[in-house]
């Protein structure tokens, strides 16, 4: 419909560096939401603002971005985790730019929360991180008239995140479902049975409703098996044992489904007893977050890498890394979109609707 006003301003979605094809994508579809015919859905223009991120002959860094489509206008930064020291200055530096270019309205997609896996203390020398992160983002997005409206991100390591802000800063949009799916109609065209496997009971009530969901769609019942493992750190871990429909593995394809996976060697780990063990003749690693770092790209590479695909969306874009193209080149790697739910979460952001309400 047109003539909504909207007291936020216009809007304008800044990509950090690696983000620019995933806002054009959302752009788009923001525009096509704006054009169905509905009671709240609204004409909306978007404009785009690409900031120069660069360094001195010092090494000192920069950023240039100016007053075009900032000032006044309801500001989506869009950009993800991993929370490296350089992505962290260079969020921080961009909020703090749009807060003094006098932005109307701030907002923060991260689609993979930086630093999230550090959600609880590690013994005595490390802290918990989310609430660090949290207070350094608002600190910087804070300006004369404007501050940190909302953080977006998709599929949190950790649920409490959500309560390391005030309420309703931090809001977690599902996106598994969508990976899974692919994943599902992959490997009903290898015309094999399917069985879903779970690292641990955490994911098990975190994904089994989705599968529900999964199984209601494609008309299908997936067995499904959970694991139990011993956890070394937060970032290394061995399967024990398997509980569940075990008997069904054997000649099936696994989709093992979890958040994220990082260097990879949980993962193959899991996939070897799954093949070797209990007999699996494929097994996929179905995640959200594809971070792929350290070694991850040449384990998963290698022939004898008993993971035969890894799923993940594009929270962390997989174009922009080229350590990863050899895995696509494979088919070893896919990716799936998460534009177009994205876009309906900015939308709604944009709009003051619910952003959580359907998985669209």
């Amino acid at each position: 419909m047109e003539g909504q006003f909207n007291r936020n301003g216009g809007l304008t979605l800044v990509p950090m560096p690696g983000f620019m094809r995933v806002a054009e994508q959302v752009a788009e579809k923001i525009q096509e939401i704006g054009s169905e015919p509905a009671e709240d859905r609204w004409v909306t223009p978007v404009d785009i603002a690409s900031p120069e991120f660069d360094y001195r002959s010092s090494g000192e860094p920069f950023l240039r971005l100016g007053k075009r489509h900032v000032g006044g206008h309801d500001c989506v930064v869009i950009g993800s985790g991993p929370g490296t020291d350089q992505m962290l200055m260079r969020t921080m530096m961009l909020l703090r730019y749009l807060a003094g270019r006098r932005a109307q309205r701030i907002a923060l997609v991260e689609g993979y929360f930086p630093l999230s896996r550090s959600d609880k203390d590690e013994g005595g020398l490390e802290f918990a991180l989310p609430p660090f992160i949290i207070e350094m983002l608002r600190a910087a997005a804070t300006g004369p008239d404007v501050g940190l409206s909302r953080i977006i991100a998709a599929d949190l390591h950790a649920p409490q995140v959500v309560m390391g802000g005030t309420t309703g800063l931090i809001v977690e949009i599902p996106l598994v479902r969508r990976v899974i799916r692919r994943a599902v109609e992959d490997a009903i065209k290898l015309g094999l049975p399917i069985v879903i496997a779970f690292p641990d009971e955490g994911a098990q009530k975190r994904f089994e409703k989705v599968i529900d969901q999964i199984e209601d769609e494609f008309r299908i019942k997936i067995p499904r098996a959970r694991g139990v493992k011993r956890r070394k750190s937060s970032t290394e871990s061995k399967l024990m044992e398997l509980y569940g429909d075990v008997e069904s593995i054997r000649g099936s394809t696994v989709l093992c489904v979890d958040d994220e996976i990082a260097t990879g060697k949980t993962n193959i780990d899991t996939a070897r007893p799954m093949k070797e063990q209990y007999g699996a003749a494929h097994v996929f690693a179905v995640v959200t977050h594809g971070v792929l770092c350290g070694d991850a790209p040449t384990l998963f590479a290698a022939p004898d890498c008993p993971v035969d695909r890894t799923y993940c969306s594009d929270t962390i874009p997989v174009g922009t890394r080229p350590q990863l193209a050899e895995l696509v080149g494979l088919g070893r790697l896919h990716e799936v979109s998460w534009a177009s739910k994205l876009a309906w979460a900015i939308y709604g952001h944009h709009w003051n609707l619910s952003i959580r309400e359907a998985d669209r």
